[in-house]
C-alpha cells in the first residue's frame, strides 16, 4: 500500500469500529417492568437494568424518531415519526450504513432504516399515566463522533449518569454519502445528517416529558464530529429553544473537517466512480453500491497534513427561507452573529490527534477554505512552515522537522479551531456562562489510547488521546474488569466519579461547581478572555485550575496568521511572516534557545498587530 493511502486510512479511522463496539448491557426484569405511555394509543416497554452500584434505571432502546430514509426519502429531509401502537424498546436499532472496517474499507454494516434514538431514565421517572409526571429530570442528549462517516448512538453504559438522576438520550444520524452528499444538479442539498439531529431534538422536545424529563432543561453534548455538529446547531435558527446548555467535547464548527467549502472536485470524482447521475438512479441503487473504496484519494481532501473524506457538512446554495442549513459560512457567522445565551462547556484532550500522526512528515493542503482567490497561497504557507520548521529544529525546540509538522497539523486541525471558537463565544456570551476544560488524565479507561489505537501510539508519552475522555463520562469499555480489580483501577474509578459529578452539575445547574466540590475540592471559575480570565480546569489525577498561555505558543501564533488569511482574507501579515520565516530559516548561528524563542515570538506578535 502506498503512503498516501496509509495516510488517509489512519486519519479516517478516528472512530470506534462499529463492529467492535459494546452495547450497554441490559437485562429484563418483569418484576419491575419499564412501561411508557405516549398517549391513548401509544405505549412502549423498555428494559429494566441496574447500575454497578445497584441503582435501578430503565433503558428504552431503538425508538424511531423519523421515518426510514429509504426510497423517495433517500437524499431527502427527515420526516417526523412519533410512537404508534405498542412497541418493545428492548434492543438498539440498526446503525446507519458505514464501512465495517474503516481502515480496510472492505465491508459495509448497517441499514438505511437507522434513524433511532435511545432513552435511559431513572426508574421512578416512568409513569403508566399519560399526564402523571411529578418528577422532571434534566436531560442530556449526546451526538456521537466518527468523522461524519461512522459511529452510532450505542454506548458502553450510563451507570453514573443514572445515579446522578439525569435522563440520557443518544441517537443515530445519517452518515457519509447518505448524510452529506451535496449534488445541486439533482437537488440533493446535503447536510441531512445535521437535519436528522435537529429532528431528534424536536422529538425530544415533544416526548421527553413522558419519561419524566424536563423539555426546558435539555443539555446538548457532542464529541468530535458530534462536537462540531452541536456547535452548528447552536447557530441554527430552527434549533433555538430545543436545548438550553451545551457541552462540546473535542470539536468545533470552525474545524476544517466540520465544513467543506470546496466540494466540486470530490463530487465530480465520486459521481463518475459511482456511475449514476440522476436522482432516480441514485435512489434505486442498492445502498452497498455507494461504498467505494477510495485507494487513490479521489473522494478526500487534505488540510494541514491531515486527510478527510469529503462527505461532511457543506455550505448550501440558498437562503434559510429556501431551506438552506447554512445561510452563510460558519467562519463568518461566529464573527457576525450572537448565539442564544446559554451555559457552554468546551473541552479538549491534551494530545488530541498528535500521537496518531507518525506518517506526517510534510505540509499537504487542499483548498477547503474561503479565500481561494490566490492559487499560490497554499505554496506560500508551505514555504513558511518549511523555514520555521528548520529554525525550530536548529534551536532545539523540536527534535525533528517531522515532529514540527505533526504538532502544526494538530494545532491547525483541532486545537486552534476549538480555542478560536472558545474566544469568539467569549466575546458574545453573557458573563460567567463559559467553561473551558483540558482533559489530561492518561488512565486505563482511555479506550482510544489503550485499545483502539494502542499499536499506533508510541509508549512513554503521557496524556489523553482524542476520545479518551468518553470513558470517564459514560461507563468505560472495561468496566467489568475494573469492578473485579477495584484496587488496580482505583485512580480510574475515582476520576470517573469526579468527572461525572462535574458533567451532571453542569446539566442540572449550568455550572459544574455550583458550590465547592467535595469530591474534587475545586471551584471551576468561568472563562472570559475580555476580562483576562483565561482559566481552565486541567483534569488529571488532581483537578486544578490553570491559566492558558497561548501568547507564548509558537504554533498558535503562526496558525492565527494563516487562519486569518485562509478564512477572512486578512493576508497582509502572511507576506511579513514569509520574510521573517525565510530570515530565521536561513540562520545557522547558535544562540540561547529562550532568547531565540522570545525574539521570534515578539516579531510575530508585532507583525500581527
Amino acid at each position: 500500500m502506498n503512503r498516501p493511502v496509509q495516510v488517509l486510512l489512519l486519519i479516517v479511522s478516528f472512530t470506534l469500529d462499529p463492529a467492535a463496539s459494546v452495547p450497554a448491557e441490559v437485562t429484563e426484569d418483569h418484576s419491575a417492568p419499564c412501561w411508557i405511555r405516549f398517549g391513548e394509543q401509544a405505549t412502549g416497554e423498555g428494559v429494566y437494568n441496574r447500575t454497578f452500584n445497584d441503582v435501578p434505571y430503565c433503558a428504552f432502546l431503538g425508538i424511531r424518531y423519523a421515518k426510514p430514509p429509504v426510497g423517495e426519502l433517500r437524499f431527502a429531509n427527515p420526516v417526523r415519526q412519533d410512537p404508534e401502537g405498542h412497541q418493545n424498546f428492548t434492543a438498539y436499532g440498526s446503525v446507519c450504513p458505514q464501512f465495517k472496517n474503516i481502515n480496510r474499507q472492505d465491508g459495509v454494516v448497517g441499514s438505511e432504516d437507522c434513524l433511532y434514538l435511545n432513552v435511559f431514565s431513572p426508574v421512578q421517572a416512568v409513569s403508566t399515566e399519560p399526564d402523571a409526571h411529578p418528577a422532571k429530570y434534566p436531560v442530556l442528549v449526546f451526538v456521537h463522533g466518527g468523522s461524519f462517516i461512522a459511529g452510532s448512538g450505542e454506548v458502553h453504559g450510563v451507570d453514573l449518569l443514572m445515579e446522578n438522576e439525569l435522563i440520557v438520550i443518544t441517537l443515530n444520524y445519517r452518515l457519509g454519502v447518505f448524510g452529506f452528499l451535496n449534488y445541486d444538479r439533482q437537488n440533493i442539498t446535503g447536510n441531512y445528517g445535521l437535519k436528522d439531529q435537529l429532528a431528534a431534538l424536536q422529538w425530544v422536545r415533544r416526548n421527553v416529558h413522558h419519561f419524566g424529563g424536563d423539555p426546558d432543561r435539555v443539555t446538548l453534548m457532542g464529541h468530535s464530529a458530534g462536537g462540531a455538529s452541536v456547535t452548528h446547531q447552536l447557530y441554527h435558527q430552527q434549533a433555538r429553544g430545543l436545548f438550553h446548555s451545551l457541552i462540546v467535547l473535542s470539536g468545533s464548527m470552525l474545524a476544517p473537517w466540520a465544513i467543506l467549502y470546496d466540494y466540486s472536485r470530490c463530487l465530480d470524482n465520486y459521481i463518475h466512480d459511482l456511475d449514476a447521475t440522476t436522482l432516480d438512479e441514485l435512489r434505486e441503487l442498492e445502498f452497498q453500491r455507494f461504498f467505494i473504496p477510495d485507494r487513490k484519494l479521489r473522494h478526500t481532501f487534505a488540510f494541514s497534513s491531515m486527510f478527510y473524506v469529503c462527505f461532511i457538512p457543506t455550505l448550501d446554495n440558498g437562503t434559510a427561507e429556501e431551506g438552506a442549513y447554512f445561510p452563510s459560512p460558519p467562519h463568518e457567522m461566529v464573527q457576525l452573529q450572537t448565539p442564544p445565551q446559554m451555559p457552554i462547556l468546551i473541552s479538549e484532550t491534551t494530545t488530541e490527534f498528535e500521537l496518531l500522526l507518525p506518517h506526517v512528515f510534510d505540509f499537504w493542503m487542499s483548498t477547503n477554505y474561503l479565500n481561494r482567490h490566490d492559487p499560490m497561497l497554499r505554496r506560500q504557507i508551505g514555504d513558511i512552515l518549511d523555514n520555521v520548521g528548520k529554525w525550530v529544529v536548529a534551536q532545539g525546540l523540536e527534535p525533528t522537522k517531522q515532529q514540527f509538522y505533526q504538532k502544526m497539523a494538530n494545532m491547525a486541525n483541532i486545537f486552534y479551531p476549538i480555542r478560536r471558537l472558545l474566544n469568539e463565544l467569549g466575546r458574545r456570551m453573557d458573563a460567567d456562562q463559559l467553561y473551558y476544560l483540558r482533559f489530561e488524565f492518561d488512565g486505563k479507561f482511555g479506550e482510544y489510547k489503550k485499545k483502539i489505537y494502542a499499536k499506533y501510539v508510541a509508549a512513554g508519552r503521557y496524556g489523553a488521546l482524542h476520545g479518551d475522555e468518553l470513558g470517564y463520562i459514560f461507563s468505560p469499555y472495561n468496566l467489568r474488569e475494573a469492578l473485579a480489580n477495584r484496587t488496580e483501577y482505583r485512580k480510574e474509578l475515582s476520576i470517573h466519579i469526579r468527572t461525572v459529578e462535574l458533567i451532571a452539575n453542569f446539566v442540572k445547574y449550568g455550572n459544574p461547581t455550583p458550590k465547592r466540590s467535595k469530591l474534587s475540592d475545586i471551584v471551576w471559575t468561568p472563562y472570559r478572555e475580555a476580562d483576562n480570565r483565561t482559566n481552565y480546569l486541567n483534569l488529571d489525577e488532581e483537578f486544578t485550575m490553570r491559566q492558558t498561555d497561548e501568547q507564548r505558543n509558537l504554533y498558535t501564533l503562526i496558525w492565527h496568521i494563516v487562519y486569518e488569511c485562509l478564512y477572512h482574507s486578512h493576508c497582509e501579515t502572511i507576506s511579513k511572516l514569509k520574510l521573517l520565516a525565510e530570515q530565521y530559516g536561513g540562520m545557522i548561528v547558535e544562540r540561547n534557545n529562550d532568547d531565540y524563542f522570545e525574539s521570534l515570538n515578539e516579531d510575530i506578535k508585532n507583525n500581527m498587530t
